[in-house]
């Protein structure tokens, strides 16, 4: 299928060879399985993650060609890998205050890709420029903030609320740090330039869609770090006597501490996806 128009890249190129085969749907579905089972097997998804995924991956990839495909492994990739660093420099210590584990299921490649799938969708009805920023930003987003959360732990410096400014326990949501703030801004300007170079159109002829990008997926990160420290749900853990994202441990439930039940982190991650995305689209309406 795909409906973007040939800006030159080595995807656009791909694109044109690719989707002018018979049988590209069924290699394309091929693909997407295989890129689905490998994450699976490196421990990255879960089962239902590796059905999300392969949903989001092939929807936005038909639609929009391989620059959205690349755009997402981009993502993805480096995603894993500032994740696993991560986790050897800190050890454990942050999977015990953070819901989110190794894997992601379901529900999170769909908080951070609903509104780049959503985009496609869009684009495939209309094509209209915004909607492919708008995908761009919810993944830019989606780095963003795995850039500052993974990153910014790292920080000799201690966190301190967004909010408040007073010091947070590392690793807890809504805390934050000039490292951690810095890799967040890096992120989204990565993912922004990913898109800007395979996927949008050459006809608008400058970087300003990078900018739109970038502003609009670090602002959605600044919202995940708001709604963190005020909405999300956070949780008392007696035996260990700290604050954590777990609802529930050994199957018993836990303490609500602060915040609103139904808010956990896959909501804020939504939200925050949610803000970037439309918050891109008007921007671009704005320039334009």
């Amino acid at each position: 299928m795909n409906l973007v128009a040939h800006n030159g890249s080595l995807a656009a190129l791909l694109d044109s060879w690719f989707f002018s085969l018979s049988i590209s749907f069924y290699l394309l579905l091929t693909l997407m399985a295989l890129i689905a089972i490998a994450a699976y097997g490196a421990r990255q998804l879960s089962l239902s993650g590796a059905l999300a995924a392969f949903l989001v991956g092939f929807s936005t990839t038909w639609i929009l060609g391989f620059g959205a495909l690349f755009t997402l492994l981009f993502f993805f990739i480096a995603a894993g890998v500032l994740g696993k660093l991560s986790k050897r420099i800190r050890g454990r210590e942050m999977e015990t205050m953070q819901a989110k584990g190794g894997r992601r299921d379901a529900m999170q490649v769909f908080a951070n890709g609903l509104f780049a799938l959503i985009g496609a969708l869009l684009y495939a009805h209309r094509q209209e420029p915004a909607y492919l920023v708008m995908f761009a930003a919810s993944v830019a987003e989606a780095a963003s903030d795995t850039f500052a959360g993974d990153v910014g732990v790292l920080s000799r410096r201690d966190p301190v609320s967004i909010i408040t400014g007073r010091p947070m326990k590392r690793g807890l949501s809504g805390a934050v740090s000039p490292l951690g703030l810095a890799s967040g801004m890096l992120g989204a300007l990565l993912i922004a330039l990913t898109a800007w170079a395979l996927l949008l159109p050459p006809v608008w002829g400058s970087l300003k869609e990078v900018g739109v990008i970038a502003a609009a997926a670090f602002f959605g990160c600044l919202i995940d770090s708001v709604l963190g420290a005020t909405v999300q749900a956070h949780y008392w853990d007696e035996e260990r006597e700290m604050l954590t994202e777990h609802s529930h441990k050994n199957g018993v439930p836990l303490r609500l501490e602060r915040g609103i039940r139904w808010i956990d982190n896959d909501m804020v991650n939504l939200l925050s996806n949610a803000s970037s995305s439309i918050l891109a689209c008007s921007l671009l309406a704005i320039l334009t």
